[in-house]
């Protein structure tokens, strides 16, 4: 079915209002059972995920999860806040956040659009059930987990009352200085993903970064985690989510994107060979130049 770009995004954002409007109602009926906010949050985030999962079955498209790890985060990290003075970490979520969703929806032509990645699979798998279970699993809940992860060093900076050293803000700088980072990598990536200039990116910071936007991404993550060591080491752990985004970005994503970029333009061998893939650094010379 085609629809246009209003009723797409109707139907983009119904989960995620829905999911809005029971999150605090959800939480505390789970937090009779689960006090701990930590495991009661994580429950409903399960279920805000199955609520998008729900949507994408009903419009065939799994692209609806795509903005859930900008948009949910803003409802448990602001759920944390509540009876906390530390706002300063969830200013920094949200502005990761809104910054996300303006990008992607800068970029999304509507539903008309389905990552790449899923269609492959969905091709492969040949069988709508099986596929639609491996869509649950893969697709929705563990990146809903991963994320999770990634929050749970933000959870502490908020919740502890004791001092803490210039960690804290260092770690919330390179926060926003990664998000800083991924904004101006979208909108130099712009013209080139709307196909108003052709070929590949090759300006700015993907001069010196194959994928500056998942660096920017990742380091986002390293940041929250660096501010909760300010607390001191007991945390330590809870690098856990950084490394598991990390890990997911160069081993499955980058690849796939190479490997997909490939297939559309054969000149990107040779911007492989010059550009460093993940972090900024000074290009190579080519061998044919």
């Amino acid at each position: 079915m085609k629809y246009s770009y209003q009723q797409s995004l109707q139907h983009m954002l119904i989960p995620y209002v829905i999911s809005g409007v029971l999150w605090i109602p959800l939480s505390k009926i789970v937090e009779n059972f689960y006090p701990d906010q930590l495991i009661s949050q994580f429950i409903v985030d399960l279920i805000a995920t199955f609520i998008v999962f729900i949507q994408s079955i009903l419009i065939k498209n799994s692209s609806i999860y795509d903005p859930y790890w900008h948009i949910v985060p803003m409802y448990f990290t602001a759920y944390w806040c509540f009876e906390s003075q530390s706002w300063w970490p969830v200013l920094v979520c949200f502005f990761y956040c809104i910054k996300q969703d303006i990008s992607y929806f800068r970029f999304w032509p509507g539903l008309s659009y389905e990552d790449f990645r899923y269609e492959e699979f969905k091709n492969k798998i040949n069988n709508s059930f099986i596929y639609w279970i491996f869509s649950l699993l893969s697709f929705h809940i563990y990146p809903t987990v991963i994320v999770y992860l990634g929050y749970i060093p933000l959870y502490y900076t908020i919740k502890e009352t004791q001092n803490h050293n210039i960690l804290y803000e260092i770690g919330l700088l390179i926060s926003i200085i990664a998000v800083i980072i991924q904004w101006i990598a979208d909108y130099q990536l712009y013209p080139y993903r709307t196909k108003q200039i052709k070929g590949d990116c090759d300006v700015g910071l993907w001069k010196y970064s194959r994928h500056p936007n998942y660096f920017g991404e990742c380091l986002f993550w390293w940041g929250m985690y660096i501010a909760s060591l300010s607390f001191g080491m007991k945390y330590w752990y809870w690098g856990i989510g950084a490394l598991g985004i990390q890990i997911m970005f160069l081993a499955y994503s980058i690849p796939n994107m190479e490997s997909h970029l490939l297939k559309k333009r054969p000149s990107y061998k040779k911007y492989q060979q010059q550009v460093s893939c993940f972090i900024p650094w000074f290009r190579k010379n080519s061998k044919s130049n």
